[in-house]
Parts: structure tokens; sequence; C-alpha cells
């Protein structure tokens, strides 16, 4: 009779090893997929600050790359500026003109001589006076002209434009350079019968000054 009585207690008892068994087995899986989450959590973090920190060395060594490259750029352009070609020369402006919004004049160069040179020029061109025994020419100049090319050039939009006073006044006698805006300067140079003897000075065969030559 015992034995029937003991066997409900040990059945029961088997099902509670059996729950507890299972409730264990839930518990520790549920431990270890918690760890897992965690575990790829933390890697993930990782992975991702690692990412960032290559960004961010990406980013300044582009950075650092293009200010050099800048630096390398100015650097150039200081050691090698554009040169500046400068000229003087004497000869008649023909014609003053505007066209496409820019300024031009025409150019005849030629070499205007003084003293013992002008006299030796004028000898080869067959130009010079004899008289005394010596030779000479009028007013001790001579201007040589032996190509007669024309050349047109850009007057800047400053440049420095000077003629001659009587020139701008018929009226006085004046014979020195007078400042003149591009409008008369323009005018005296077109109206005149014989061509305007000047000197100019150019930049990279762009006119940056006008000064008138007088001639007896």
């Amino acid at each position: 009779m015992n034995s029937n009585l003991n066997a409900p207690k040990v059945k029961v008892s088997i099902i509670l090893a059996i729950v507890t068994c299972v409730v264990i087995l839930v518990l520790t899986s549920g431990h270890f997929k918690n760890r897992a989450l965690v575990d790829n959590f933390h890697q993930n973090v990782k992975q991702g600050s690692a990412n960032l920190k290559e960004l961010v060395y990406q980013k300044e060594n582009f950075s650092l790359s293009k200010k050099v490259s800048i630096e390398e750029t100015k650097t150039h352009s200081i050691v090698n500026p554009k040169p500046i070609m400068k000229s003087k020369q004497i000869g008649y402006i023909s014609n003053v003109y505007d066209k496409n919004g820019k300024r031009y004049l025409s150019f005849d160069d030629v070499k205007f001589l003084i003293g013992n040179d002008a006299i030796e020029a004028a000898k080869k061109d067959g130009n010079a006076l004899y008289e005394d025994g010596k030779y000479y020419v009028y007013d001790d100049y001579y201007i040589f002209d032996n190509n007669k090319t024309i050349k047109n050039y850009v007057i800047a939009s400053t440049a420095s434009l000077n003629v001659l006073g009587f020139l701008i006044n018929p009226l006085n006698n004046d014979i020195s350079n007078q400042p003149a805006t591009y409008s008369t300067f323009k005018r005296v140079a077109n109206s005149m019968n014989e061509h305007m003897l000047c000197y100019i000075y150019t930049q990279n065969d762009i006119v940056v000054k006008v000064e008138g030559q007088y001639t007896p």
C-alpha cells in the first residue's frame, strides 16, 4: 500500500525535474542569445568607430593634399610669373580707332636720329646737306624709315596719353606734352595732314603710354 502512495510523488518529482530542466534550458538559451546580441552590438560599434576613424583620416589627408597642391600652385605662380615685355618706340601714328570694344592706333616705327648719327644716316640715304666742307642735316635731326610697315596696337583703357600743346590748341605755341583724354587724342591724331610723331610705350604689345615728339 505504501508503494502505491509513493508512485504519484515520484511522478510529480519527475515532472518537476523535467520542468526545471526546460526552464534552465530556456533561460540558458536566452542568456547565450542575449550575449550573442550584445557581442554583435559591440562588434558593430567597434567597426563603426574604425570606419569613422578611417573616414576622418582620409578627409584629413585629402585636405592636406589639397592644401599642399594649392601651395605648390601658388609657389609655382610666384616662381614662374608671366614675363612682361616692355618696349619704347618712336614712329608715326596715322590712325586712332575703335573696334569690337577696344581702342587701337596704327603705328609706323621709325628711327629718330640726332647729331652725327643723323648726319651719317642722311649721307647713306643721299639726303645730307654739304656746305663749307661739312655735311649736316636740318635742325640737327633725321628721321629714318626703311620699312614703312604699319602695325596696329591696342591702347590700354588706363593708358597715359600726352599730346603736344599746340596740336591740342593751335592758337598757342606750347611745344610741351599735355595730358589728353582719349577723345582728344583721337581727334588730334586723325585730323593732322601729316602723321603725328610720337613715342609709344608698350607692355606685351599693349600701349600704356604715348608722348608726342616735337620737330621744328
